[in-house]
């Protein structure tokens, strides 16, 4: 019997110690992973910027490792302000002295030149002799008075003046007489312009002074009737 030829196949087996190849790689990845750890761990955020922006630099576009911050100085030269200081005495002047031509060229045409427009401290004053307002010693506004209030109120009518009414007597009888009737003409007179001729109340402030303020003597017939008086003045400091 003849001998079959056998053929031999040789198997190579792994080596028994090359799994240390790849342990040894896991090893020094763990190794490698954990130092990281620790070492970010003790680093701030400029250190681990600055480490990084190498990486970051060859992975990406071009950038700088970290920012500065890029102060501007703006030298802007302010400018002074410009103070514009108004004649406030000059305006009121002039508002002042465009009434008193107002009521002068519209009163006085009628024959109504039984008044006299002066300027005070305190502002415009027309000044109504209480002859023509009143009867002697009365305290009621004259039916013939109306037409002379009627053209004066349509003078200070458009304007936002505050008007005060202010009452002046003589000398003659007591004083506290005095005081009261300048005072209660004072009163007719406001009442006049408000309820007669529709003006507003809020724009009035009314005073009687009596004897007190005398612009003439009272030593004279003449001088007591330019001191028996209503004052309409336009204040000044109420423009």
């Amino acid at each position: 019997m003849a001998k079959k030829d056998i053929n031999t196949v040789y198997v190579r087996l792994p080596d028994r110690l090359g799994w240390m190849t790849t342990f040894s790689d896991m090893v020094t990845l763990l190794l490698t992973f954990f130092v990281m750890i620790i070492a970010m761990s003790s680093m701030d955020s400029k250190t681990l910027q600055e480490s990084f922006g190498f990486f970051r630099s060859v992975a990406g576009p071009l950038e700088f490792p970290y920012e500065h911050e890029t102060k501007v100085q703006h030298n802007l030269v302010k400018p002074e302000p410009r103070i514009i200081e108004l004649d406030s005495e000059g305006l009121q002047r002039n508002i002042m002295l465009s009434l008193r031509d107002q009521v002068t060229r519209q009163v006085a045409p009628r024959g109504l030149d039984l008044f006299e427009v002066v300027e005070t401290d305190r502002g415009l004053a027309i000044r109504v002799p209480g002859d023509v307002l009143f009867a002697e010693g009365s305290a009621e506004v004259k039916k013939a008075a109306g037409a002379l209030l009627g053209a004066i109120a349509q003078n200070i009518r458009g304007t936002s003046v505050t008007i005060s009414i202010e009452g002046h007597t003589d000398d003659v009888g007591s004083e506290s007489s005095n005081w009261t009737l300048s005072l209660q003409r004072a009163i007719r007179v406001t009442d006049f312009f408000v309820y007669s001729l529709d003006m507003p109340p809020g724009r009035f402030c009314v005073a009687g002074y009596g004897e007190l303020k005398p612009i003439a003597t009272n030593e004279t017939v003449t001088g007591r009737q330019k001191n028996r008086r209503v004052e309409i003045i336009l204040l000044k400091d109420r423009i």
